[in-house]
């Protein structure tokens, strides 16, 4: 009788179990709170510690904007094509003209040939400078002025220094960033970006037209020879056949050799315009990109983020300190109340792995 009803009275549950399932009651997170809070507020301390020389030791950087458009040159022979792929969501890039694409330019300033004339010259670090510093010292590129320099600099400019983004689904306006640590170098650095990219682009577009120069004029050279000898043709028959009219195969030969001039006369018209617009493009020098916001000197230095830091490095400490309490604590539980067979396992194999003979 009494064993029956003692089973049938419901079992006191272990200290920070929940009577249904056995989990973790939020009683027992409060009293393992307390009872570690020296713990928590050490390690939540500490934290705080690391997370404000973290602050402090950012350095403070500077930054300079610039933004631009790339410049389209219509060709009107393949821009309604390109008009009526687009309607189908297909994009034929520069088919529709002249135009490259703004993701183009935005890598062209991550490019050697960019960047390379940066990475070996020296700015000015401060406006009373007297002496300029070169690039890789102020970088702090740790090896000797060299091949290797130049490339840990480059490395440097492109991975810490400028950063670029593209509206591609909408303006197509590229946006440059350079940052460093002094507002003079970022605004010099930022102005040679601006300067080199122009100035390669009017290389690239020059040295296009002058090989479409070169062609179109030995083309022209070939429709002039060709229309000399189809006028010749045709004055030749002219010469021998003053009455055609009344020979309906002798007229058929004059409209065939009239068309022939005519059609030779239209080649020759084409590329003598197209050899005229090729020669103006081969020594234009306007600017292929249109800047829309220059670089300016910085007025005031970046967001240093101390306060975020303060606050994710707390939150950290405290998150971590609360994760290491409840997990030793719940081992210490369950060791106690003899309720995890792993447990058993663990000690028995730490024993064998020290030797302990009666284990």
């Amino acid at each position: 009788m009494t064993d029956a009803s003692s089973r049938s009275q419901p079992q006191p549950s272990a200290p920070g179990q929940s009577s249904e399932d056995g989990g973790i009651s939020v009683l027992w997170l409060a009293a393992v709170v307390l009872r570690r809070r020296r713990f928590i507020a050490i390690v939540t301390c500490v934290g705080i510690v690391l997370s404000m020389g973290l602050a402090l030791m950012r350095q403070t950087t500077y930054t300079t904007t610039f933004t631009f458009l790339p410049q389209s040159q219509s060709d009107q022979s393949r821009a309604g094509l390109a008009s009526l792929a687009g309607q189908f969501g297909i994009n034929l890039g520069s088919l529709g003209g002249g135009e490259q694409s703004p993701q183009l330019y935005a890598d062209l300033l991550t490019t050697r040939e960019i960047l390379g004339p940066i990475a070996t010259d020296s700015f000015f670090v401060d406006a009373d400078s007297s002496e300029s510093l070169p690039l890789a010292e102020f970088l702090k590129i740790r090896s000797k002025p060299g091949p290797v320099a130049t490339d840990k600099t480059l490395r440097a400019l492109r991975k810490d220094v400028i950063s670029t983004s593209v509206a591609i689904r909408t303006t197509g306006v590229v946006t440059v960033n350079v940052r460093t640590t002094s507002r003079h170098v970022s605004f010099s650095i930022a102005d040679r970006l601006l300067t080199g990219l122009n100035n390669f682009n009017l290389v690239t577009r020059q040295s296009q037209a002058r090989e479409e120069r070169r062609f179109t004029q030995a083309r022209l050279a070939d429709a002039k020879r060709a229309l000399r000898a189809a006028e010749d043709s045709l004055q030749r028959f002219l010469e021998n056949n003053r009455q055609f009219n009344s020979s309906a195969a002798l007229q058929f030969q004059q409209d065939r050799l009239q068309r022939d001039v005519q059609l030779q006369q239209q080649v020759v018209t084409s590329l003598a315009q197209q050899y005229e617009e090729n020669r103006i493009r081969e020594v234009r020098d306007t600017p292929v990109i249109t800047v829309i916001d220059p670089p300016i000197l910085a007025a005031r230095p970046d967001a240093r983020l101390r306060g975020l830091i303060l606050v994710l490095g707390t939150g950290v400490a405290l998150v971590i300190s609360l994760l290491v309490v409840i997990m030793q604590e719940n081992w210490l539980r369950n060791a106690a109340a003899g309720v995890d067979p792993e447990l058993a396992l663990l000690k028995q194999e730490w024993h064998r792995f020290r030797g302990d003979k009666h284990s």
